[in-house]
């Protein structure tokens, strides 16, 4: 019996060391990740990634209050123009079409300060 649980307890160490080694070497083969920070105005952050993510942002948003836009039309059609399902849609079409204005007034600042890293580039 004892025989049997050192050797039951010895294949356990065996695979917990194996598990630690592998993890260990997952962990020095990852690259670091750089982070950008979104609300610098900083030089050395990449500011044309910064311009490129509210650009696309404000895209998505603008697309998502045309969708909403056209769902009050449906809306109105269905259930009359006093309808909370249309005053409700119109409504997050004005919000996301105000966001997307606002995300892209960030890309336009941001844009700004990427220029003449840009023009270095060219």
């Amino acid at each position: 019996m004892s025989n049997l649980w050192h050797t039951a307890h010895s294949r356990k160490v065996r695979w917990a060391g194996l598990s630690v080694l592998c993890l260990l070497s997952a962990a020095g083969c990852a690259q670091p990740v750089e982070t950008i920070e979104m609300t610098s105005f900083d030089p050395s952050q990449d500011q044309a990634a910064i311009v490129g993510y509210y650009r696309e942002a404000a895209m998505d948003l603008r697309e998502k209050a045309a969708g909403y836009a056209e769902s009050a039309v449906r809306y109105e059609h269905l259930f009359g123009p006093e309808s909370d399902w249309v005053s409700g849609a119109r409504k997050l079409s004005q919000y996301y079409a105000e966001s997307a204005q606002e995300l892209e007034r960030l890309a336009e600042a941001h844009a700004k300060v990427a220029q003449p890293d840009l023009q270095k580039r060219q």
